[in-house]
């Protein structure tokens, strides 16, 4: 496999001492400094740990936290992993950075065939990104004709019970199908050994179970298309329920008392409404802008799906250049023609998501509270949001506003809602111009 890994690179101080504080605080007497101070972060909180852990008491793991670098991982890896949610991640912006150098990741299984028709194609895919910026395509759509195979660096923060959870899905549940997570599975795994001794916090295989079921590889023919947002999930009395969270907490004066709630540092009030959406159509590269909103419930389908789906998206800057638009059109169709010959020859639906290209499409379900929706339309209704995130913003915004507008007319970007543009040297300007 010609990529990189994962390596752990940070942990937190005192992380075992704490596990072990934490063991000893819910079972014996004394306060928690005392429970600290009787351990030795080493072999015997190692063994207490063991102790605790061995009878299913894993809360005491989430003391522990860990930091991985993923260095040169396919960004198939990456769409993978940040879908965790109890993790932080900070991932290279394909909006800013240019990719041109990035490389790709070819999986080892290949035949020598296959690996030639990889090859061809991938670096093919690479030379379209590069004509398209010499174009003056801006990256941010660019990026739609790289393939799902180019590598990709990113950080990873977690507790120790949440990456038991994560290896144990690279090593045996949904993300074993890709032979390269399997790999970094197994090399975190091991360092994970390394830092906790003969104290074994691994999920077994059918804690990580995962039922999939397998699907005759069909492709759909090509086709151009947009994100479509729709509310498919709403509260049956919202205006009552919020209301009485409101005359719960008892903390605003006089009229207009949304309009205070919208603009207050804890809208906490706004976690009683919980919004369900479809959005159709969205690109791969725009499916990851979802992902990072870390309070949501979101579904989204195998990477492999946007290849075989057919659709992908076509920005207007490539649009309005015949050069341009005939590259990019060109590269879904040798891209598409190139899976096929793949399949043709055995490949399997693990191997042809890495010919997935970011613009290729899929459809994703995702629930969020209207707290964290507040937040969401702050960023994604801004001008300097992603253009077909925006876009797929203002759909939930307008169906939003026809199912209680007396609460989300007044979301928006943060400039409306705060009156002030975080932003900083990157603001638009109309805000200024607003209140000028």
């Amino acid at each position: 496999m010609n990529t990189g890994g994962a390596r752990i690179v940070s942990i937190s101080n005192n992380g075992v001492k704490m596990c072990a504080a934490a063991a000893r605080i819910s079972t014996t007497d004394g306060g928690a400094i005392k429970a600290m101070e009787r351990g030795d972060g080493g072999e015997k909180d190692l063994k207490l740990i063991k102790k605790v852990v061995a009878s299913g008491h894993k809360t005491i793991l989430e003391h522990l936290s860990f930091t991985i670098a993923f260095h040169d991982v396919s960004v198939l890896a990456e769409q993978g992993l940040i879908e965790f949610r109890l993790a932080s991640y900070t991932v290279k912006s394909r909006r800013y950075v240019d990719f041109s150098g990035a490389g790709y990741v070819t999986p080892a299984s290949l035949s020598a065939e296959m690996g030639a028709i990889y090859k061809e194609n991938m670096d093919a895919r690479f030379e379209d990104y590069r004509k398209l910026l010499a174009l003056g395509v801006a990256r941010e759509d660019a990026r739609f004709v790289l393939p799902y195979c180019f590598k990709s660096n990113f950080y990873m923060t977690l507790n120790a019970r949440e990456l038991a959870h994560v290896i144990a899905s690279m090593q045996y549940g949904r993300l074993s199908r890709y032979e390269e997570l399997k790999v970094i599975g197994e090399s975190l795994n091991e360092q994970l050994k390394e830092i906790m001794g003969e104290t074994d916090i691994s999920e077994k295989p059918s804690q990580a179970k995962f039922a999939s079921r397998e699907k005759e590889i069909r492709f759909e023919p090509l086709h151009i298309c947009s994100p479509e947002a729709e509310v498919v999930i709403q509260p049956e009395a919202p205006e009552k329920a919020l209301d009485y969270a409101l005359r719960l907490t008892d903390r605003f004066d006089g009229e207009n008392v949304i309009k205070q709630l919208v603009k207050d540092a804890r809208p906490r009030e706004l976690e009683m409404l919980s919004y369900g959406f479809t959005v159709k159509n969205v690109s791969l590269s725009c499916v990851t802008h979802f992902t990072r909103h870390r309070m949501q419930s979101l579904i989204v389908p195998f990477v492999e799906e946007a290849l075989t789906g057919g659709g992908y998206v076509l920005p207007q800057s490539v649009k309005a250049n015949k050069e341009a638009n005939e590259i990019y059109e060109n590269a879904f169709k040798n891209n598409l023609e190139n899976a096929k010959k793949m399949a043709s020859l055995g490949a399997d639906s693990a191997i042809l998501a890495y010919f997935a290209l970011s613009g290729n499409t899929v459809d994703i379900l995702f629930t969020m509270n209207a707290r964290e929706l507040l937040h969401f339309m702050k960023l994604r209704t801004c001008t300097r949001a992603q253009w077909e995130i925006r876009d797929a913003a203002n759909d939930m915004l307008v169906g939003l506003m026809e199912s209680f507008p007396a609460l989300f007319k007044h979301f928006g970007p943060s400039c409306a809602v705060n009156g002030f543009c975080p932003e900083g040297r990157l603001s638009c300007g109309r805000l200024q111009k607003t209140e000028e």
